[in-house]
């Protein structure tokens, strides 16, 4: 996969091509890769990209471009080229060459720092301008190139496509940050740039970062998801033709363009849309490339099992299907390997899952996987807009709502829950606390910490409201809305959209998700919200988007939803956790850091295994994963990871 790596400040000069190239080995560059090391007035760039990222369908062949006194590295791939070209035709500048990056220079000589916002793409870059003294580096909204910086003690600046990219460099301060490791363990959103190094952080989704002449950075958001508005709104026929024209283009943009694109195809109604959508466009343009299905397999019984609508929505474009068997997905595969590899212990509870489609997608001699996130954000909504019929006082349309849910007899709980809690003022909000014994009530878009998680460490480092303070603070819009705009605008998704892509392409693979495009959600959020979930419809607009591309029958309302992953992560989980949780915590190193209380959760982990049901399932997983992710880190740490954290110092002590 594609790395880069910039070094900005006089400190640049001091690595030679060794060092660097051993920053490039650490961040996943192998032997094989094409690798460019530039270096100008105060700066050192460099790239690793694997061959079958030359292609032009990728991030092409030309590395490091540079036009005068202005270099480029980038992990990019960049759609709706022709309007970029036009715009920059409008801003007096031309591209010098046909890449990702030469399109990026580009921008940047006609935008200067706001180059960013006229991008539409996968991306993640850095220019420097020796003339200017300037860096600029930003990262795609969806965040699914990664970028971290690190401001070194003699004022160099480093950016690298890892964490590990840049502790990889003489002379980095390696410490751990042991709040963030916390965080992790407990399965909280996070949200922060920080990372579990104390010198590094993330640069986040849709972000830009700025400096110029080594002066201090400059972060600003280059993309926010506008306000929802239905202002001037076409009729519903009429958006549903557009927004099948949007994401016929959106496909079309994402294809590769020299063979075959995959597409990992489920039986719901988002994977289904893109695939329908971009064998239109195909079809229509007489293309002889194609969409190829790769999906996964359930049993019978199972709720994950969609194979029955999987082949008749393949069968309605004459398309074979490559499946996958879910029992031959491991959930686990060699963690404790997999832990030491990682550069932060965080990990995704579906990795093999997506590991195993993206071989799928090889086993079809395709580069270019299709997916179909985007769709539970854009085009349907929870029962939060419940709330919004209560506080506008539509009574009589939520009792109606309540009862075609089949809510009615669910109790008053769950009716608070949705209806009424979300409405409650702040002062009711402290007063409930109080009355909970300081226990608040959390929303649904909140996580609480798992019991098992050591209350004083929580209180002392501030988990909780670290949590919330960095979670996005959405005040415009309804409820719903603002469900809408939460999950556009939290930077967990990023973190999440940033692992997959890169498992993806430690694969060979390179995922896109047609309906995160930018055109296509800025339109989604110009429709009501009774499209996106009304009684027992939802998604109600994507699925008349579809008509006559998809069978009727794959098209119709749903009793209950299906494709349901939660079956696999459970059995997984049951059958393997007890034996890795004793091989893994005697002597917990999260336990003696002060972390978690080992016992509480080897209880918790044993309650599970029998069937109990949990609401800190996930909560379990992630415990478990930085407990594994410390042990092999604080093994081959340096010493200063120890020295400037003594309670890590103590617990390695202990486990010696």
């Amino acid at each position: 996969m594609s790395v880069i790596l910039a070094v900005i400040g006089d400190e640049s000069a001091a690595f030679d091509d060794t060092t660097i190239g051993r920053a490039l080995t650490s961040m996943g560059a192998s032997r094989d890769d094409r690798v460019s090391i530039w270096r100008g007035a105060g700066a050192t760039l460099a790239v690793a990209r694997q061959g079958w990222e030359m292609s032009p369908s990728f991030s092409g062949e030309a590395l490091i471009v540079t036009d005068g006194e202005i270099a480029v590295a980038a992990d990019a791939s960049i759609y709706y080229r022709e309007d970029l070209r036009a715009a920059l035709a409008h801003a007096h500048v031309a591209a010098t060459g046909p890449t990702a990056s030469h399109l990026i220079l580009a921008a940047y000589r006609a935008w200067g720092a706001d180059c960013a916002a006229h991008l539409e793409g996968d991306f993640a870059f850095v220019v420097w301008d020796a003339k200017a003294r300037t860096v600029v580096a930003a990262r795609d909204f969806s965040g699914k190139r990664t970028l971290y910086h690190s401001q070194r003690e003699r004022g160099a600046l480093v950016l690298s496509s890892t964490a590990g990219g840049a502790l990889a460099l003489p002379g980095a301060n390696t410490a751990l940050n042991l709040t963030v490791i916390a965080e992790t363990a407990a399965g909280l959103w996070g949200g922060s740039a920080e990372t579990c190094y104390e010198s590094v952080r993330v640069l986040q989704g849709g972000e830009t970062l700025t400096r110029i002449n080594g002066a201090a950075m400059r972060l600003h958001r280059h993309w926010s998801p506008p306000a929802a508005s239905t202002r001037d709104a076409p009729p519903f026929e009429e958006a549903a033709i557009e927004l099948r024209r949007l994401l016929a283009r959106a496909v079309t943009e994402r294809l590769d363009t020299e063979g075959d694109t995959s597409i990992w195809l489920s039986g719901g109604w988002d994977s289904p849309a893109v695939f329908a959508a971009g064998a239109s466009a195909l079809d229509a343009s007489h293309s002889s490339r194609k969409l190829l299905p790769v999906s996964i397999s359930y049993p019978e019984g199972d709720p994950g099992r969609e194979d029955e609508l999987i082949r008749e929505i393949a069968a309605r474009w004459n398309a074979n299907v490559h499946w996958l068997d879910i029992q031959n997905i491991p959930f686990f595969d060699n963690p404790l390997e997999r832990a030491a590899l990682r550069d932060e212990p965080f990990a995704h509870p579906f990795e093999m899952w997506h590991r195993s489609l993206a071989r799928g997608t090889r086993a079809t001699h395709s580069r270019v996987a299709l997916e179909g996130v985007g769709g539970d954000q854009l085009f349907q909504v929870s029962e939060v807009y419940l709330a919004d019929l209560l506080r506008t006082g539509r009574l009589a349309e939520l009792s109606r709502e309540w009862k075609a849910k089949g809510k009615s007899g669910s109790g008053f709980r769950n009716f608070f829950g949705w209806a009424i809690q979300p409405n409650l003022p702040r002062p009711a909000l402290a007063v409930a606390r109080a009355l909970r014994g300081g226990r608040p009530l959390l929303s649904y878009l909140e996580r609480s910490l798992p019991p098992w998680i050591d209350s004083r460490f929580a209180r002392a480092h501030s988990l909780e409201q670290r949590d919330r303070i960095h979670a996005p603070r959405i005040t415009r819009g309804s409820r719903a809305d603002r469900e809408t705009a939460w999950y556009l605008s939290h930077q967990y998704f990023p973190r999440v959209f940033g692992a997959v892509s890169t498992f993806a392409k430690e694969e060979g693979v390179e995922i896109r998700s047609p309906l995160y495009d930018r055109r296509v959600i800025e339109f989604a959020l110009t429709r009501p919200r009774e499209e996106r979930s009304s009684g027992v419809e939802t998604k109600k607009l994507l699925r008349a988007s579809m008509r006559g591309l998809l069978p009727d029958s794959s098209l119709a309302t749903r009793a209950a939803r299906t494709g349901v992953t939660g079956g696999y992560f459970s059995r997984s989980m049951r059958e393997h956790l007890p034996a890795m949780v004793d091989a893994s915590f005697d002597h917990s190193l999260l336990e003696s850091a002060g972390v978690i209380d080992a016992i509480a959760f080897r209880r918790a982990v044993s309650e599970y295994a029998r069937g109990v049901q949990s609401n800190f399932s996930v909560g379990l997983y992630f415990t478990l994963q930085s407990e594994m992710w410390l042990r092999s880190h604080v093994a081959i740490g340096t010493s200063s990871a120890l020295e400037k954290s003594p309670a890590l110092h103590a617990a390695v002590r202990v486990e010696q």
